[in-house]
């Protein structure tokens, strides 16, 4: 309950709108009652009159005019209220999607680790659309339901006590059955589809994101059979929801249809029988008011999963936090320095890095290399806080990382992953990121540093504007990351960090782009993870890390003359 408590908090600011609709709804069922009552009025003594006395004066205009009256302030209530419950509607599926977005952005990887891009994916898809029908199918229609059965209790005890007792037993019964047997019911099932469906969406993302590794490796028959289960245990699941979705109509039907054969029985022998037809016509009209119940008890705890896994997302907290003011810093001056840094991904995992500590110069070049595995690519990420580390400091220009604000950190820091990423876009946007709105960067600049990185080939035809990634031109291993060096070069921060900048490339491409590294970044700090045995000669410092902690440091030709750990890891190891 509290999920759905966060519910109504989120949407607080139209909190107006929705009671709105729900005013109207009350009303639209307060006139159905009332329209019922009066039919069956006019019913009555129409009757009344036939049977005693034809001569008798009766003003049937009044009603009739009623009726009318109150026909029309239904038909207009019940418009406005579609329309209004339509918009909220709307509103609270956009809202939310918007809302898990903007939640997401600031998060970092430490927050979402667990989390899959198919989950957050079914979340803005599935999970919204259930939290849409609990608005629609049981919010509204239960808060309606309640002060309409408030009312007409209360109405019941003052003019029929038998009536009264009648109606609240029936609907304390039916409360208590739905609840004792479709909801247990429900929650069984409810956590079978949820579990499902989510493991549905995850083979069928795998079956279009690898479709041509399923291909290749004949895996297409194996991923088919476990959709087409899925499909078939989803489909069964359904038929059994259907089923109770009957049984609980039948059970209300069965009630509905007791209730007026005890209004039959009561007014049999009754003074006032000839008033039964009012009072049928009231029970039957209420009873049609109750009908969402057949939706609330075998589905809320499948909205339950739904709204707790959604809330569970916005409810996160970045745990990387950075501050507001900016840094006045030195553009040409960049030092870094690692002060006995430790850290893991949770606790109960293994130190991925431990007591690390270095200094590096501004300007100068340094490597980083061992074993996969050993904890270099995750050193990067504590360099651009992805992640904070556990114990130690990390300084750049004598100020400790986290005093830095996020706009200036990333400008100084240019970051080529090991995984180069192709985003379904133009050439030209695939490249600048998040330098667009640099108006010092021209396209003729852009295409001047696509011939540099050897991407020549790519401005042919539509040159800048050629389409890349999804149902455009895809790009090789060794392409993506001359990509790679084409952003950094791009972006040209003060900070270069480059993770396995030649993995991919023939060995003339890597001495080219080896060259063009040390030539444009040569008034800058560079930090290059690499097993490249040209790069490793060429660096002013190397570190060897192994098993996240640094075994060896120094030169290479001075580690290689120690004949230690660094010429053992040269000697057993090819780097080309």
């Amino acid at each position: 309950m509290f999920y759905l408590l966060n519910y109504v908090k989120y949407h607080n600011k139209f909190l107006k709108k929705i009671i709105l609709g729900i005013l109207l709804a009350i009303i639209n069922n307060l006139m159905n009652l009332l329209l019922s009552i009066i039919s069956g009025s006019l019913l009555t003594y129409t009757f009344l009159i036939g049977i005693k006395n034809n001569s008798t004066y009766y003003n049937y205009i009044i009603p009739i005019i009623l009726i009318r009256i109150i026909f029309i302030i239904k038909t207009i209530t019940q418009y406005f209220e579609k329309i209004i419950q339509h918009n909220n509607t709307l509103y609270l599926l956009n809202n939310f999607r918007i809302l898990i977005f903007n939640k997401i952005f600031p998060l970092y990887p430490t927050n979402l680790i667990s989390i899959f891009n198919i989950d957050i994916l079914n979340m803005l898809i599935s999970d919204i659309e259930i939290l849409d029908f609990f608005y629609i199918k049981i919010f509204v229609p239960i808060i309606v339901i309640i002060i309409i059965t408030i009312i007409v209790l209360t109405y019941l005890s003052i003019i029929n006590f038998i009536f009264f007792i009648i109606l609240f037993v029936t609907i304390l019964f039916l409360i208590l059955f739905y609840f004792f047997y479709f909801y247990k019911k429900g929650k069984i099932i409810g956590e079978k589809y949820i579990f499902l469906k989510e493991k549905y969406f995850f083979y069928i993302n795998n079956f279009i994101l690898q479709h041509t590794e399923y291909k290749i490796f004949e895996g297409i028959k194996h991923i088919s059979f476990k959709i087409k289960n899925l499909e078939l245990k989803l489909e069964n699941i359904q038929l059994i929801k259907n089923t109770y979705n009957i049984q609980s109509k039948l059970l209300m039907n069965i009630l509905i249809n007791i209730n007026l054969l005890l209004v039959l029985i009561y007014y049999y022998n009754s003074i006032s029988k000839y008033q039964i037809i009012l009072f049928l016509l009231f029970f039957i009209t209420f009873y049609k008011i109750l009908f969402p119940l057949n939706n609330v008890f075998q589905n809320i705890h499948e909205i339950f999963l739904s709204a707790k896994k959604i809330f569970y997302l916005i409810e996160k907290k970045p745990t990387v936090l950075f501050v507001k003011n900016n840094i006045k810093i030195n553009n040409y001056l960049i030092l870094l320095k690692i002060d006995n840094l430790s850290f893991y991904f949770n606790k109960r995992n293994p130190y991925i890095l431990k007591n690390i500590s270095l200094y590096i110069k501004k300007h100068q070049k340094i490597a980083i290399t061992g074993h996969n595995g050993s904890g270099k690519s995750t050193l990067f990420m504590l360099l651009t806080r992805a992640w904070d580390p556990v114990k130690g400091k990390i300084f750049l220009d004598k100020y400790n990382l986290k005093n830095w604000d996020l706009i200036s950190l990333r400008n100084n820091i240019s970051v080529m992953t090991q995984k180069i990423y192709l985003f379904s876009d133009t050439l030209k946007n695939n490249i600048l990121l998040n330098n667009q709105n640099n108006k010092n960067i021209n396209d003729s600049y852009l295409k001047k540093i696509l011939k540099l990185v050897g991407l020549k080939k790519l401005l042919e035809n539509e040159g800048l504007n050629t389409w890349m990634g999804d149902g455009g031109r895809l790009l090789s291993g060794g392409e993506l990351k001359k990509l790679g060096i084409a952003r950094i070069i791009i972006h040209n921060g003060n900070l270069i960090l480059l993770d396995e900048p030649t993995e991919g490339l023939d060995e003339n491409s890597s001495f080219k782009i080896i060259k063009l590294i040390l030539s444009f970044f040569k008034k800058k700090t560079v930090i290059i993870i690499t097993h490249n045995i040209h790069i490793l000669k060429k660096m002013d410092y190397i570190y060897l890390i192994n098993n996240g902690s640094i075994i060896e440091k120094g030169k290479h030709n001075n580690l290689i003359n120690k004949k230690e750990y660094y010429w053992n890891y040269i000697k057993n190891n090819i780097i080309l």
